[in-house]
């Protein structure tokens, strides 16, 4: 198997059609079917399944694709690599994040990362936490800054970056528009909008771990994926929603906001920066180092906050995940 096989199947896995990767690849067709059909033939599978109309990956093709995606993610970090000791800039550094990291960390962390190196080709992408670690372990994304708690992190390491409450959303025409908080136990006959349950499994299972303490299951009436999503569906009327504070930014003027505790003490949910296990390169390096800034200074600036009685506000299952 040669290196530059597994480019022609990773650029035929993204086309679905020789003639387009022939392009992609500038080479011609027929050497490209040739090239695809002696590494089947090496594996001893079949990768993709030829149509009139271009291919679809098979079974193993799908399988294979991620291995692949490392392999080449792995010879252009070493690639990255070589060039940093030359000059100790460059290179390609791809940062996975969950939305609202947009209004939390990145405002602050990616002008310090510029201003450090201003010649890396920096690729920032938004993603859900599960898609973050999935996209780390297929080699496709070198950094990721999730919500934690997560608790099938894989081979993913993971470093708690900073805390922050969750609080309440509520329609501006609600009853209680007006509190300015609210203990979760008061609030069992309320709808609420929840968490998708497929792509932010850590969010729904928060929240829904936060109502059992409450001492109820709460009535979920509408399911949202992304915060912007959220703030839109609490604003629609139909609902109430737990959110993280930071919440409070995109929807200021449009939902009306709490502060929220069960048994007590307030909710809890955290960023961290995942990153690859044993995997270090400068680029990557210097990321980090601008990201562990900026979550320092909005400790600074926003402390995680106590309730009255309790010096470790938030029980342990909502404050952390494995390896945090």
């Amino acid at each position: 198997m040669e290196l530059r096989q597994i480019r022609q199947f990773v650029a035929l896995s993204d086309a679905l059609n020789f003639h387009r990767a022939a392009k992609v690849l500038h080479m011609s067709q027929p050497p490209l079917s040739i090239s695809i059909r002696k590494l089947e033939q090496e594996i001893g599978v079949t990768l993709f399944d030829r149509q009139t109309r271009g291919v679809a990956l098979t079974e193993a093709g799908l399988a294979a694709l991620p291995h692949a995606r490392k392999i080449l993610a792995g010879v252009e970090a070493m690639g990255d690599a070589a060039r940093a000791a030359v000059d100790g800039m460059g290179g390609q550094l791809s940062v996975g994040f969950v939305g609202s990291a947009v209004y939390a960390l990145l405002p602050t962390v990616v002008p310090l990362f510029r201003l450090q190196r201003p010649a890396v080709d920096l690729h920032l992408r938004e993603a859900t936490t599960l898609e973050i670690i999935r996209g780390l372990e297929s080699g496709e994304l070198d950094v990721g800054v999730l919500r934690t708690p997560v608790f099938d992190i894989g081979d993913i390491a993971l470093e708690a970056l900073c805390r922050e409450e969750m609080i309440l959303l509520l329609p501006k025409s609600h009853p209680l528009r007006d509190q300015e908080s609210m203990r979760l136990e008061d609030l069992r006959n309320e709808a609420f909008i929840g968490y998708d349950r497929t792509r932010l499994p850590n969010y729904r299972n928060l929240s829904l771990s936060a109502c059992t303490m409450a001492g109820f299951q709460p009535q979920i009436v509408e399911e949202a994926a992304h915060l912007h999503t959220l703030i839109a569906l609490v604003e629609s009327g139909i609902g109430m929603a737990l959110a993280p504070a930071v919440a409070r930014i995109p929807g200021s003027n449009r939902v009306r906001h709490a502060r929220l505790t069960v048994q007590g003490a307030p909710i809890m949910i955290g960023l961290a920066l995942a990153t690859r296990r044993g995997e270090s390169r400068p680029a990557r390096d210097a990321f980090v180092a601008a990201l562990r800034q900026a979550a320092d200074r909005q400790m600074e600036v926003e402390p995680v906050p106590s309730a009255a009685g309790h010096p470790d506000s938030t029980p342990d299952a909502f404050a952390r995940a494995p390896d945090v």
